[in-house]
């Protein structure tokens, strides 16, 4: 009859490194959902003026970060940053916190 040998010291990483990782995705989790501030989405009117781009019309605006200011104005407007021209209307997110 064959005995498997486990080298207890390796089975004992491997879980505790899995519980460590599960851990991490939990907290990750947790605080996504319960930890965000609440924000005020108001929507206002850009009028896209010759020489505008995406970039910098978000010059104008309060943001922490350019590209995902960008990105939302893209997706809210359904439109690529090649795509604007001027007298084109752009909905601009303004986010405050309550």
């Amino acid at each position: 009859m064959k005995r498997i040998i486990i080298n207890k010291p390796k089975v004992f990483l491997f879980l505790l490194l899995i519980f460590i990782f599960n851990s991490g995705l939990i907290i990750k989790n947790f605080e996504d959902k319960n930890f965000k501030t609440k924000e005020e989405i108001v929507i206002q009117v850009y009028t896209v003026k010759k020489g505008d781009t995406l970039w910098t019309i978000s010059d104008n605006y309060e943001c922490k970060n350019k590209m995902k200011f960008i990105m939302e104005i893209e997706k809210l407007n359904n439109i690529s940053s090649y795509d604007i021209k001027p007298g084109y209307k752009l909905a601009i997110p303004i986010y405050k916190n309550k």
